[in-house]
């Protein structure tokens, strides 16, 4: 009987530990994967955006190519946070040579996560063997990284993180697709607005239940620091809130004056457009909540941070 279930487990090991090599291997080269697609394709790009939705549905490559001479790649990845950032920059150093610049989106909203033990998008799980990656992830879960080490959990442990995933890099891997749609990594917003009826000025979220983040600080921090090493510019920008959003919370403007300190301190500049006309008006935003601008406001928004950029960046 034992030596049954024995081998039972052993053939169970082995088929899990085949399914994780095989998974390894699709998602490495799945190009819907920005961190897999930097390390199969070169960029080349002069100009890295960094950050999470902020970054990857409103700053546009085409727009800063055409109006700017550079060559621009957007690293972006919704829902990131700064550690997902650290780890997708690291990785695009892996892969390519380094930018000139980096923009990287920061705002209040990016230093109060609630959660310090979990990533957002677990997308460096195909990349765990790297020990830079391997002890961010242990560092932010480390009951995760416990249970990866058993095959195939790696995947598993968080089901829904990774299955579409898996499911779309065997697909892309079917039909020899070797680029994603959108292959200078801008993903554009929905042509429509999300309902931004029931925002006023009485029942916006604030920041009085949250405090600053240390975890956050620390990548954000860790993303400077890499970038001095590599001699890369760094550009912080904020997307502009929606005015009445804005003034309705205090507590914004407490965070971003600790933003701009380290800013400040590190040098940077750091572009924020709350003042800028179209903020007036609620219908130029996709979602009010999360300060997303519409399509038709975005190549607006690249413009003013474009003419920042010549102005104060790139002249120097």
């Amino acid at each position: 009987m034992w030596k049954k279930v024995l081998i039972t487990i052993l053939v169970c090991l082995l088929f899990l530990s085949l399914a994780e090599f095989a998974t390894d291997y699709y998602l490495k080269r799945y190009p819907r994967l920005k961190s897999s697609y930097i390390s199969q394709v070169e960029q080349n790009a002069d100009i890295v955006v960094l950050g999470a939705c902020e970054a990857a549905m409103m700053v546009d490559p085409s727009l800063l190519d055409s109006l700017t001479g550079y060559k621009t790649y957007n690293l972006g990845d919704p829902g990131a946070r700064f550690a997902d950032n650290y780890l997708d920059l690291y990785q695009y150093l892996r892969f390519q040579k380094a930018p000139k610049y980096l923009l990287l989106h920061v705002s209040p909203e990016s230093f109060y996560s609630i959660d310090d033990k979990l990533l957002t998008t677990y997308k460096h799980q195909a990349f765990l063997s790297d020990s830079v990656v391997f002890n961010v992830t242990k560092e932010l879960d480390p009951d995760y990284i416990k249970f990866s080490k058993i095959p195939f959990l790696k995947y598993s442990y968080y089901n829904i993180f990774t299955m579409y995933k898996i499911f779309g890099a065997i697909g892309y891997s079917l039909l020899n697709k070797k680029h994603p749609d959108d292959r200078d990594g801008f993903i554009p917003p929905p042509p429509f607005n999300s309902d931004t009826s029931a925002l006023s000025e009485s029942n916006v979220i604030t920041l009085d239940s949250y405090s600053w983040n240390s975890t956050e600080e620390k990548y954000f921090r860790k993303i400077i620091s890499l970038c001095k090493d590599k001699g890369i510019g760094v550009v912080f920008y904020k997307l502009p809130y929606y005015h009445n959003y804005y003034n309705a919370n205090l507590e914004l403007k407490k965070y971003e004056e600790r933003i701009r300190d380290i800013a400040t301190e590190n040098n940077v500049p750091y572009f924020t457009y709350d003042t800028a006309p179209f903020t007036n008006d609620s219908k130029n935003y996709y979602k009010l909540e999360n300060n997303l601008l519409n399509r038709n406001t975005i190549p607006e928004f690249n413009k003013m941070l474009i003419r920042d950029l010549k102005d104060s960046v790139f002249v120097q």
